[in-house]
């Protein structure tokens, strides 16, 4: 399934200290989304909420690697990055975990 993820970039902070509006970086990504299972859920102390996104590495276009508080929208939903899981051993995916969140370009 295709998505995007999106990337906040922090332009710094003017004179006064004040932060500059921040900016935004797209990357087009393929992957899926599922849900944890109760097991995992409890486990882990995952909230009941969250859903696990695991992205194709090679996909990413342009390449990055996906890190806390990143976008993704996928599924016809907004997502935000709590933590990263894993990254297989191969770099061939990455497992997230993720939140529902409102669409970022409505804030």
């Amino acid at each position: 399934m295709t998505g995007t993820l999106r990337r906040e970039v922090v332009a710094g902070v003017d004179t006064n200290g004040d932060p500059l509006p921040a900016s935004s970086t797209t990357y087009a990504v393929q992957g899926i989304r599922d849900y944890f299972s109760s097991y995992y859920i409890a486990m882990q102390g995952i909230p009941h909420t969250d859903v696990r996104i695991l992205l194709i590495m090679n996909l990413i276009s342009p390449p990055t690697i996906p890190i806390k508080d990143d976008q993704i929208f996928m599924r016809d939903q907004w997502h935000k990055v709590r933590r990263v899981l894993e990254i297989d051993p191969a770099s061939a995916s990455i497992t997230l975990q993720c939140f529902v969140i409102s669409d970022p370009g409505s804030m």
